[in-house]
């Protein structure tokens, strides 16, 4: 109930255009371990793997934002994939930016919403019976805080099965130099 208030508060802000991105350097993987706390109790019975760099990777972000984002696409990854399923976190540095992905072997994307996937409302079935179905926010939502980081978002089907949710944040800056 919390995240669906949440969703449509940010549904609200999107709306009226009081969307207010407040960037800073966060840490890539406090960012995904932060989401993943807020899911630990409805992940149940899926085995969620972590692939991220060993280096610290800085991006300069809306933190609370983009752990919305992982939350959103983690809780679609968590209604799509069996008890006995996988879901995995893995993030990319790119020359200009970072990849973020939340993939999972569970039904996939239909290709009749597949175009419409990031649209309000659009919902699409069969969900795993203990996670019920959605109202069809949480991706909007995703696409919107995405596109104000001036990144992109993108939704796929897996050769494997399963679908693979990932979005692009830029670097205001570079990657981290390493210490000697």
């Amino acid at each position: 109930l919390i995240q669906l208030v949440e969703n449509i508060l940010n549904m609200t802000k999107i709306d009226s255009g009081k969307l207010v991105v407040e960037k800073k350097p966060e840490a890539v993987e406090d960012v995904i371990n932060n989401a993943l706390s807020y899911v630990k109790g409805r992940r149940k019975q899926r085995r969620v793997e972590i692939d991220i760099p060993e280096e610290m990777l800085l991006v300069e972000m809306d933190g609370k934002m983009i752990v919305q984002v992982i939350i959103n696409l983690l809780d679609n990854a968590i209604k799509h994939t069996k008890e006995d399923g996988f879901i995995r976190i893995k993030t990319e540095a790119a020359p200009e930016g970072v990849w973020f992905s939340v993939e999972d072997n569970g039904t996939g994307i239909e290709e009749v919403i597949k175009d419409r996937i990031f649209d309000e409302f659009v919902t699409f079935r069969p969900v795993n019976r203990d996670t019920g179905k959605g109202i069809g926010l949480g991706l909007a939502i995703c696409k919107a805080i995405v596109t104000a980081h001036g990144g992109t978002i993108e939704a796929l089907n897996r050769e494997e099965g399963g679908a693979c949710f990932r979005f692009y944040l830029p670097f205001d800056g570079h990657l981290p130099e390493k210490e000697q």
